[in-house]
């Protein structure tokens, strides 16, 4: 099932992408996305880009058919190895999250954009559910909380970035 979020932000490519990267942003990111405990580890590149892996331990909120197939928490393991800037300024990631355990994972990217008042930000992806006959009735409810998340990490994002200028 496709996945497509786009946001925009008074705010340049490069400080959206140093909030992408920075630690405290990504922690706070997982507290308020309700993570039960979660680890952020973030590899600067020496040509301007970077590694970013966060895994999550989640209580699911998932309606109760699929809590059965997952239980009572989920490791989610979200990685994104961001490009240099390009010359137009655009920086690129390539996105992929997992589902420990589980059938489920993500495959997708991140596009930050320059645009007229700041920024967009495009995550887009293909989010797969691998159970048979059931996989495409929860693939809806995958993309919620990848979603959700996400928009977690861009408001946080965005907050650190008004507060850094």
């Amino acid at each position: 099932m496709k996945l497509r979020v786009e946001t925009s932000a008074p705010a340049t490519v490069e400080q959206i992408f140093a909030s992408r990267v920075e630690q405290s942003v990504r922690e706070q990111a997982c507290r308020e996305s309700g993570a039960l405990s979660y680890d952020v580890l973030i590899e600067q590149s020496a040509d301007g880009g970077a590694r970013v892996r966060v895994q999550r331990e989640m209580a699911p909120k998932v309606p109760d058919y699929i809590r059965r197939f997952v239980g009572e928490s989920i490791s989610i393991t979200q990685v994104e190895q961001w490009s240099a800037p390009g010359p137009t300024g655009v920086r690129t990631a390539v996105v992929d999250v997992t589902v420990k355990g589980q059938p489920a994972s993500m495959t997708g990217s991140m596009v930050l954009s320059p645009a007229p008042e700041g920024s967009t930000e495009l995550v887009s992806g293909e989010v797969k559910v691998s159970i048979p006959f059931l996989g495409r009735q929860i693939e809806p409810e995958i993309v919620k909380v990848i979603e959700a998340a996400l928009r977690i990490e861009q408001r946080v994002g965005q907050d650190w970035v008004r507060q850094n200028r």
